[in-house]
């Protein structure tokens, strides 16, 4: 389920009243691109990641591919896993650049991130070799 926020950027997006029974259905992961900007926009996200461009950090379809084997193996798992990092933030896992904690993102909002970014795997191709 979307969280409120979400909700609120579809159907401001989308100007309707027909979306608000999609968007209160659909899954984080079926965000459109543009819906998923305003957010990741709106939460600060796109500072430092872009969808498919390199900026501080990873882009999020890196991170999708980094951990899609364990997105198969344990969806729910690594959502998790990865919603905490985006809470809590961390270091080493990409580099000498830390990820800043984020602790005004409800644990909703870092678990609907988080699976929006392990879905985008399915679009994404590996970066080439250098």
């Amino acid at each position: 389920m979307l969280s409120y926020h979400v909700r609120s950027i579809v159907l401001a997006l989308s100007g309707g009243l027909l979306c608000m029974a999609t968007a209160a259905t659909a899954a984080p992961a079926e965000m459109t691109a543009a819906a998923a900007k305003h957010f990741f926009n709106a939460k600060g996200c796109n500072a430092c990641h872009e969808l498919n461009e390199h900026r501080i950090g990873p882009s999020y379809q890196v991170i999708a591919l980094r951990y899609a084997a364990a997105y198969a193996a344990d969806p729910a798992l690594q959502v998790e896993k990865l919603a905490m990092k985006i809470r809590l933030g961390g270091a080493g896992a990409w580099g000498a650049v830390p990820m800043i904690s984020n602790p005004g993102l409800s644990e909703q909002e870092a678990t609907d991130i988080a699976s929006w970014i392990l879905h985008q795997a399915k679009a994404a191709t590996p970066p080439a070799a250098k």
